[in-house]
């Protein structure tokens, strides 16, 4: 198979470094990138432009692009009968993801949002663990991310990134909350900027009212310097309680062979033995297997624009 990176300047790496057995061409134009990943990813073929690139035989688009690309490029290369991966979030409005999904449906063609939080072990999980009642009935969830933002770049633009954190790295944290959560009836929310690089809003802090009775709290900063490390979710039942490690965390290194999100599971003061695995390349395969196998992706659009549609529902109280 044939898949074509569009964008390798930093995240896009991340991408490369979990592609197995597939041919691997990139759009980029940084000629020091391009020199540094050229021979390390066996780069087949490298274009200057998009366009072009979309002239020639893919199986697989990637998008690594700044959000507000995310709609046309996607459309564009769907329209070509091209299947489609793209870096969350789906779209920065919940109508551009609508056409998104529409148009692979129209055309034929796979299309699924990377979020490597959904293929995280500890996630699936602890999910398991909860339908299966292990802390029986689950009335508290808190998801947490807190750190410190000071770089420059196009996510200092509030327009480019169609909001602030929450709609970029938050995304990933609202979609564990609903993986464990459900749906909801109704969030109770407010956002500020703190102290980060962004002009968006770079701290969050919601309730989500559950529609299974139970209650969620999230709190997500790019402002919280010397931030310590807490766990990124806990789960409390009537029964027991589930928590992440945050010491057990794994590194993202491009070079290291089993990445995960979260750290391992404590349930009820006890170690929860998970198979790990690198959840880039477990994400990127089991798209791959959906295009040769015809079948349903693993992580359905339809569930990342759910995750947006929260996004906006807090944007829209914050008001």
């Amino acid at each position: 198979m044939n898949i074509l990176v569009v964008g390798v300047n930093g995240f896009g790496q991340m991408h490369l470094s979990a592609i197995n057995n597939m041919d691997i061409s990139i759009v980029e134009r940084n000629e020091n990138v391009i020199r540094q990943v050229k021979d390390k990813y066996s780069i087949k073929k490298v274009y200057s432009d998009y366009n072009e690139a979309l002239k020639d035989d893919f199986d697989i688009v990637d998008l690594v692009v700044p959000h507000y690309l995310h709609r046309e490029m996607a459309i564009k290369a769907m329209k070509l009968k091209k299947n489609v991966i793209i870096e969350k979030p789906i779209a920065t409005s919940v109508n551009d993801g609508l056409e998104m999904i529409r148009a692979s449906r129209e055309n034929g063609v796979k299309f699924m949002v990377l979020d490597q939080y959904f293929f995280d072990p500890s996630v699936q999980a602890s999910l398991k663990l909860i339908n299966n009642k292990k802390i029986g009935r689950v009335h508290s969830i808190i998801v947490r991310d807190q750190r410190f933002y000071n770089k420059p770049g196009w996510r200092t633009d509030k327009n480019l990134m169609g909001g602030g954190s929450l709609i970029d790295g938050g995304i990933h944290f609202i979609n564990t909350m609903l993986t464990f959560g459900g749906d909801y009836d109704k969030i109770y929310a407010d956002n500020f900027h703190g102290g980060s690089s962004i002009n968006g809003e770079d701290t969050t802090l919601a309730l989500f009212k559950f529609k299974s009775g139970s209650a969620g709290f999230l709190f997500y900063t790019w402002a919280y310097a010397n931030s310590p490390k807490v766990p990124a979710f806990e789960i409390i039942g009537d029964e027991g309680s589930i928590y992440e490690d945050p010491n057990s965390r794994t590194s993202w290194d491009k070079d290291n062979k089993i990445r995960t999100v979260y750290g391992d599971i404590i349930m009820n003061g006890q170690k929860i033995n998970v198979e790990k695995y690198d959840v880039y390349t477990r994400e990127i395969e089991a798209f791959m297997e959906s295009v040769v196998e015809d079948c349903s992706v693993p992580f359905d659009p339809v569930l990342e624009l759910r995750d947006l549609r929260a996004v906006m529902d807090i944007y829209h109280i914050t008001k």
